[in-house]
């Protein structure tokens, strides 16, 4: 275990699939009534978001093949495609039960390694053609 304690197989999900606070809660909200289907409306309201977002979290979560939807309009349900993933959501729901903050800036220190990767490109860039580099 390292960064406050979070598992790395959840650092390594994390990483994989959950760029947001709001993805997180859309599934867990899902593996914790797996026995249902959810409308991005019905998880809009549950998670008090737009539905709009919701929509966008399910559809996404739904490409990661971490929920599975039928109908039009789409329901979703939990049903993650391996046994590794469905293993490692169960530690990320254990994790965030318990050390919450620490899973939150986990995933808050994510994007920001990203704009800094991508605002280093253009320095990089920059020096190259003024004659820097």
């Amino acid at each position: 275990m390292s960064d406050a304690g979070i598992p790395q197989r959840v650092q390594r999900f994390l990483s994989m699939h959950i760029d947001s606070i709001e993805k997180l809660e859309v599934l867990l909200l899902l593996r914790a009534r797996a026995d249902r289907e959810w409308t991005a409306h019905e998880v809009s309201m549950e998670l008090r978001i737009t539905e709009a977002s919701a929509e966008a979290r399910l559809e996404d979560l739904s490409a990661r093949r971490l929920l599975v939807s039928s109908g039009s309009p789409p329901s979703y349900r939990y049903s993650p495609a391996s046994p590794e993933d469905a293993q490692s959501v169960s530690e990320l729901q254990d994790t965030y039960s318990t050390r919450r903050v620490s899973v939150i800036s986990f995933i808050f220190s994510k994007p920001l390694d990203k704009v800094r990767g991508f605002a280093d490109a253009f320095r990089l860039k920059r020096d190259k053609d003024e004659g820097n580099g």
